[in-house]
């Protein structure tokens, strides 16, 4: 039986790269997203257990971002993350049911294996993260999206930008960073590094911007 078509991934924003927020105090976090929005990084996600951080940033930015939430492994977390209003659910493998539970909210499975990846895929994903994309070779971008026969992909790890860039060129759809927003870069009183950072990510499908 097949399964039912997923609910499409939100846009990216002028960049294709999602963010990976720390679990730091939701209020610390505010500007630091101001700093990543006005670079055009627009596109976040916040742990499963600091959902408090997800209603925090709605209030300033709105339908200015699209923030999701990450790290759910449990169905019953699915529906949790889609009441409190994710744009979009993330889990780092497989999770059975993930799909009805979340609703209309799209879902981003993980896969590392060609198979997993089509598992994922076939549970009803919107994308699948290859995860952790930078324990793989470069050769692995330019050879998966071949034997997954079109699945859209998102790699991602804690790489730079240089590496995260070569998966784009090879065709997947984004990238998602899990270390260029840690919590101390987040919480620093000065944030232009944070900037500076968030410039080396400014990316296009394709290749660097």
């Amino acid at each position: 039986m097949m399964s039912a078509m997923p609910n499409a991934l939100p846009g990216f924003g002028p960049h294709p790269v999602i963010v990976s927020l720390p679990g730091v105090d939701a209020d610390d976090l505010v500007a630091a997203c101001e700093v990543m929005w006005q670079e055009g990084l627009r596109t976040w996600s916040v742990p499963i257990d600091h959902l408090d951080t997800l209603t925090t940033l709605r209030g300033p930015f709105g339908r200015r971002a699209v923030v999701g939430v990450h790290g759910v492994t449990k169905a019953s977390q699915g529906t949790m993350a889609a009441g409190a209003g994710a744009t979009f659910i993330a889990a780092p493998w497989v999770v059975r049911g993930l799909v009805k539970a979340a609703g209309d909210v799209p879902i981003i499975m993980g896969g590392f294996t060609p198979t997993e990846v089509a598992a994922a895929a076939a549970a009803g994903a919107a994308a699948v993260q290859v995860v952790p994309a930078d324990a793989l070779p470069p050769t692995y971008a330019y050879e998966l999206p071949g034997l997954v026969g079109g699945i859209p992909l998102i790699a991602t790890g804690g790489f730079g930008p240089d590496e995260a860039a070569e998966w784009l060129v090879a065709g997947a759809i984004g990238v998602w960073t899990t270390g260029l927003a840690s919590g101390e870069a987040v919480t620093d009183t000065d944030l232009d590094r944070l900037r500076s950072d968030c410039q080396a990510w400014q990316m296009d499908v394709g290749g660097v911007g």
